[in-house]
Order: structure tokens, then sequence, then C-alpha cells
């Protein structure tokens, strides 16, 4: 299992969809019911607003067709992953009339979920993620959110949902005709950051109803890393909470030295009454997985179903012996787990179920990380809480920072705009606890690291502006990025930004760039550096541009007056760029292009600033 086979899954045509103008809210059910399925309309995305980094797909697998996408990694800004396979299974079982059937993604080369066309964008290959509007679907030429609320609004619950909707088109078996309509929510929140809530609503699309269906989930979790320290894991499993965990038996990784493994786990928060009147996780196993049956070949239907339903004919099936353990029928001893640990996987699964013509099952699950079984459990308990709470989370507000950087100064400033309408309707006082200051000179804002600053709310009732400077050394032109969190007396805390592209974090993040104080004279004006030779030192990469890593050129002008025209010409007069100079600071940069967008030669050049102050003439050189 974990030799890391690469399947690299080509996705084909996309297709561009063109949609007949009609009522929003009943896209979803057109799509699904005329809509056909293909290769071409598979895709994934990632979720990356928390700490949990997660794959999630349109066929009902939760890790990446192929390459390195998070799969359970755990802490995002890190590529510890904790998922090899984690899969979404339907059983039925078989009578005279018709086989065994277990509806599964698991197997490299059975596809059995399959992806509904027009529930993303096709042109961006990826699931719907309400984060990013290209990847929503488009109607009349405007992106919208296939999940509508009942006035026709985009229905969005979390800080990043993503949405797919799926069925069992590519069968090896026959179609059931069962559609699976998935969502997952997931908040940066300081108790949220650590879970992603998944829904499975299970509708029968036909006019024949289905019995003893068993909703399951397949889970190898590999604590420690799943590229070489699988072979000493152990569950742990809590039937009062519907909870199972796995987690490293020595607590070491060879995958991630110097590491503590960290535990991951599934929670089952929600599902319907089973015709035996049972709820949550009616039957749990877990085998070494080189033991258990996948669903690779359709032959092993039969023995995955009786396995997620517990069949004692399985049991006592000498073919099978390591996928029963203990004396409980439904649910596995996990201290017959080898001291040691071992190579494991596992499934938890609900029911069983009828499912009418027209009916939907909805089942809600968590999948959880943390670093110890304290605070694991701990992160459960929340989840509870959340769920309890119609899966609402309620953020303290972000601050709205705004800044002054001059002379190797940093000043951070915001008001307590918010924290006035942050209130607790019993006491009547604020809610907002402390600011937190981060700070990270990391350019994919992934490191931020402790707080460097802690700042108990001032309490007041009159307006009322925050500033704090940042007493280490910062320096002139290089880049420094901060984020002012909120923390609620609960001990929830709004977010701060992981990547650039979050753009639901700007308001209270700022990337800052101290600079010269403008000076009211032309005396002192300089161009550093002076030579200019390949590069500056505060230059950096640029993030995702197409020239390959092409550093961002950084030329400063110093000193110079808060407005100014600055002119470039060649040593021979021939002008090479004009900058105007109106940002109210004392430094201007160029990117050594000429007007014309090329990168200047090698040479001697001179400048001339002019304002009111008068005019100065100066001359630099580059080497490049």
């Amino acid at each position: 299992m974990k030799f890391l086979i690469k399947n690299t899954l080509l996705l084909l045509l996309i297709f561009t969809l063109t949609y007949q103008a009609q009522d929003r809210s009943e896209r979803v059910r057109e799509n699904k019911r005329n809509n056909i399925t293909a290769v071409e309309d598979r895709a994934q995305n990632v979720i990356t607003v928390n700490q949990l980094g997660q794959t999630v797909t349109n066929l009902g697998q939760f890790y990446p067709f192929g390459g390195v996408s998070p799969a359970g990694r755990w802490p995002i800004s890190t590529d510890h992953d904790a998922i090899y396979k984690t899969n979404m299974y339907i059983g039925l079982p078989g009578d005279n009339n018709k086989p065994f059937n277990v509806i599964q993604t698991r197997a490299a080369n059975t596809k059995e979920w399959d992806a509904v066309a027009g529930i993303h964008n096709p042109d961006s290959g990826k699931v719907a993620i309400s984060s990013d509007t290209l990847t929503w679907p488009i109607a009349n030429g405007i992106p919208y959110w296939p999940i509508r609320t009942v006035d026709d609004k985009d229905s969005i619950n979390s800080q990043e949902d993503t949405y797919a909707v799926y069925r069992d088109e590519t069968n090896q078996q026959y179609q059931t005709n069962l559609v699976v309509y998935q969502t997952t929510y997931a908040w940066s929140t300081s108790k949220d950051e650590d879970y992603i809530i998944m829904k499975f609503e299970i509708e029968n699309d036909t006019t024949v109803a289905h019995d003893g269906l068993y909703f399951g989930m397949y889970t190898d979790f590999d604590a420690g890393g799943v590229e070489n320290d699988y072979e000493d894991d152990k569950w742990g499993f809590e039937k009062d909470r519907n909870f199972y965990y796995i987690y490293d038996a020595d607590n070491i990784s060879s995958d991630w030295p110097g590491v503590q493994p960290f535990m991951l786990g599934l929670v089952f928060l929600e599902t319907p009454i089973t015709t035996n009147g049972k709820t949550g996780i009616t039957d749990w196993h877990y085998s070494s997985d080189g033991d258990s049956p996948w669903g690779d070949i359709v032959a092993e239907d039969k023995i995955v179903y009786q396995w997620m339903s517990s069949d004692p004919a399985l049991k006592s099936n000498n073919r099978w012996p390591n996928l029963f353990h203990g004396d409980d029928i439904n649910y596995d001893d996990v201290t017959q787990i080898n001291q040691a640990g071992q190579r494991l996987d596992a499934i938890g699964a609900s029911g069983p179920y009828t499912i009418q013509p027209g009916q939907k099952l909805t089942f809600i699950l968590a999948l959880v990380a943390g670093q110890d079984y304290s605070e694991i459990s701990e992160n459960v308990d929340r989840i509870y809480r959340v769920y309890n709470d119609g899966l609402k989370v309620v953020p303290p507000p972000k601050p709205s920072l705004s800044y002054e950087a001059f002379n190797n100064q940093i000043t951070l400033k915001w008001s307590n705009e918010k924290e006035l309408n942050f209130i607790d309707p019993i006491t009547g006082l604020t809610r907002v606890k402390n600011y937190k200051v981060f700070k990270t000179t990391d350019p994919q804002r992934n490191d931020w690291g402790d707080p460097v600053a802690v700042i108990p709310a001032s309490g007041n009732t009159n307006p009322y502006t925050y500033t704090w400077t940042d007493p280490q050394t910062t320096s002139n032109y290089f880049y420094y990025s901060y984020s002012v969190t909120v923390e609620d007396i609960d001990g929830l805390e709004s977010g701060k930004t992981f990547l650039p592209s979050d753009q639901s974090a700007l308001e209270n993040t700022a990337e800052i760039r101290p600079v010269d104080a403008p000076e009211q004279s032309v005396d002192d004006i300089k161009v550093v550096p002076n030579p200019y030779i390949i590069s500056a030192t505060w230059e950096r990469k640029r993030l995702g541009d197409p020239l390959l890593g092409e550093p961002v050129r950084d030329l400063s002008f110093t000193n110079l007056p808060s407005e100014c025209t600055i002119k470039i010409y060649t040593i021979d007069g021939d002008l090479v760029k004009t900058i105007e100079h109106t940002s109210g600071t004392g430094t201007a940069f160029w990117d050594i292009r000429s007007e014309y967008n090329q990168l200047i030669a090698t040479g001697v050049y001179f400048y001339h600033v002019s304002s009111k102050y008068g005019e100065k003439i100066g001359k630099f050189a580059i080497v490049r």
C-alpha cells in the first residue's frame, strides 16, 4: 500500500458546457438527472483554509489522483500526510436475481463512482470550492455556487465549502442509480482549524427501492507518514462517540525525523436510523491492510459487503481469517492489535437501510487531527458542539489593519470599531479578549510561528486606535508580513492568511516594505544599490510567475520628496524610463525595465529628478 505508486490520471478533454436558461435552484437536480458522467468531468481540489490540508474529489475518494496534494496533512505548512487512501463505500446485498454490489473508487483501475457534469467549472478542472469563484459552474456567463438558498442565493456555510455530485455510472456489477451529493466545510478559527466536516446525501434516483444498504468509509490512515512509517500503527475506537483514530505505537516517525507523529481520526456525527433502530457506527472492523478485501475486483464485492455488515458467515470463512477481532461480531477489539503496532486499515460502516425511490439518506462525518490523544479528543468535543449548533461557527471579527513603515521601523494600527460591535448578549460587554500580532518573512505565509505580541482588549467603550511598533529590527526595502487576529472570550480566534491567494484574510493581514520617509530636499537622493550587480539583496523570486523564478527586480531611488518625476537616460541621452513618484514616501522602486517592458542592458545610466524642491542629476551602473 505504501509504495506511493504514482498513478497519474490524465484529465483528458475539458468540455465547455452551455446551459439553457433555468431557475438555478433547480440546476443541480437537472444536472444530476440529465447530464452524463465521463472521465473528463473528474476533478479534485484542496482545502487550505485551516491547518488540516485535504484533497477532495468528485469520485468519493479523499486523496489525489496522483502527485503530492495534501491528504490528511497536518499542519498544512508541512508535507506530513497521514492518509494513504480513504474512500466512501455503498454496499448492497446480493440475492437470487443480482450479485453483491459495493460501489467504491479505492481500486486503481475500477472507479465505480464517477462525476456528474455541471457541478463545477470544467475549464478549471477543479472541484467547486467556495473560496475560488473560478471553480464555480457558470450560467449566462456568471459563476454561481451550486447549492442555492430558497431565495436563490449562494448557500455557503463555512469559510471554505466544497461541493461535488457523483453517481455509479461506471459500476462494475450493475448500476444502482444512487447519486451522492458531497459537501465539505472548513474553518480557520483557532478551535476549528484541525477538522473538516463531510456531508454525504445519498439519493435513490430510480423507481426501485434498495434494501440492506450500508454506508461505509474505508480508512487507510498512516500515523507517522505514508511513505515508510506504516508498520507500527494502532487504532483507537470509541463507540460512545462514534469515533476512531490512528496513532503511532512508538511515537517516532522515520518519515519525519525529529517530529512527533500526530493522530488522525474519523467521527460519524449523524446517520439515519437503521432498519434495526440503530444510529452511528453500527459496524467497525480493522485488518492488516495486506489481508483486507479492497473491492479491487468485483469478485470481492460479496466479501467487502459481509465485512462492512458484520456477517457471521465471513467470520467463519477460513479464507479471510483476519477481518474480525474479538467476541463482538459488530465491533473489533483494538487490544488485539500487536503491542508494537502493525500495518492497518479499517472500515467504519452504518446500516442496514432501505432507501425508497427519490429518498435521500444523510450521513455527516468529520476528519480530525491532533498532536496527541488529549488534543484530538478535545477537538472531537468541539466538533460535536459545532454540529449541535447547526454547523455554525462564528469567528471573531477581523480588525482592519493599517500601518506606517518608514526608516527601518514598522508600526501597525487598528481601531476598536469591530470590537464595539462584537457584544456578549448576556453581559453586554465585548467578547474580544486579546489581539495577537503575528509576523513572518515567508513569502507564501505558511510559517507564521507564535505571536510576537499579545495585546489585551482595552475595554474602551469609545472609539479607540491600537498601535504597535515592531521592537525587532526591520530593514528598509525588505518584505515583512503581519497579521493581527482577534481572540474572543471562548478562545476562538479569527484567521490569518496561509497563502497569498487567500483573499478572505487580507483585511487583517498586510505585506509591508519599510521605505524612506519623504524629504523636503533633493540634495541627498541616491540610487541603491549602486552599482546594481545582478540583483539587490532584498529581491525575491516571484510566486507563481511564468518566468520560472525570475526575481522581482528592485533598484531603489531613495531620499526622494513625496512627489517627483524621475527620468532615466542612457549615456547617449536616450530616454529609457519615466517614473512618476506619487506614493508620498521617500523611496521609488524600479524593475530595471524600459518603457517597452524590456530588461535594460549592462551599462552606466543617468537619472534626473525634478520636484517643487528643485532638481537632481546623478548616475548609476547596472551589471547583469
